[in-house]
């Protein structure tokens, strides 16, 4: 794309609470960042002209997966227009294009149906970067089941390891961690990982932190123990990285 960039803090958060409903979902259509098809076009998966502070463009769209046995897109589109955040500018679900005071209408913007995914777009600018946290329903509504909540005296399983991709270019991840639990994330790493930090928040709307108030090394070495404060429910890593870095997540009820 040649800009440095980054995505929308809200449509980070948005992931996060995704990821922490159904943390086995399918991803093998969740996108960011424009193609070279998007870049040739208009399209808010192309880095804006917005700016924070480091420099890096905003990119305003996110791709979700549709994945009916765990993250249903219709459950998701519903979830999001039903309650129509202010920052969301424009959502596109099965060969349809929802905006705010229109509604639902057919999609012509293009050849792709939008039927393995749900585009997410938020209005650019500073609102874009809100770390507010978005109704996905209220309690008792039939949400997609919450992951379980730790039991254990100590929980690390095959099953709590996530692998962060190699990418030279500064890029992130976003982790669901148990908030009632003291939880640690073990880099299990050949090179150094470079440039991270954590976003934390919790589940509960108006108490989370938000932000970056959670700032660690900028190296990060092999077999080092990062400790997460309680409480927290997503960790956001930022990093770039030479090759795929295994990240063990232990959690201690």
């Amino acid at each position: 794309m040649g800009k440095p960039w980054y995505v929308a803090h809200s449509l980070d958060i948005l992931l996060g609470q995704v990821n922490a409903l159904e943390p086995d979902r399918s991803r093998v259509s969740d996108g960011s960042i424009g193609d070279a098809d998007h870049s040739a076009r208009l399209s808010d998966h192309n880095p804006n002209d917005y700016r924070r502070g480091d420099g890096r463009f905003q990119v305003c769209a996110r791709d979700f997966t549709h994945d009916p046995g765990d993250l249903d897109g219709q459950w998701l589109a519903d979830r999001l227009t039903t309650h129509a955040d202010p920052r969301l500018k424009y959502l596109i679900w099965n060969r349809r294009i929802w905006t705010p005071g229109i509604g639902w209408k057919p999609y012509t913007g293009g050849p792709n149906p939008h039927t393995s995914h749900v585009h997410v777009s938020v209005v650019a600018g500073s609102r874009a970067d809100s770390t507010v946290l978005w109704n996905l329903g209220a309690a008792g509504a039939p949400n997609p089941p919450n992951p379980p909540r730790p039991t254990g005296r100590i929980l690390m399983t095959e099953d709590n390891v996530a692998t962060l991709p190699a990418s030279m270019d500064t890029t992130y991840e976003v982790l669901a961690v148990p908030p009632a639990a003291q939880v640690s994330l073990i880099f299990a790493a050949k090179t150094v990982i470079y440039g991270g930090h954590l976003y934390n928040w919790t589940p509960v709307p108006g108490k989370g932190t938000g932000g970056d108030p959670g700032r660690w090394r900028t190296e990060v070495q092999e077999g080092e123990e990062i400790r997460i404060p309680r409480g927290t429910s997503k960790v956001h890593i930022e990093y770039s990285c030479a090759s795929p870095v295994s990240v063990f997540i232990q959690a201690i009820a």
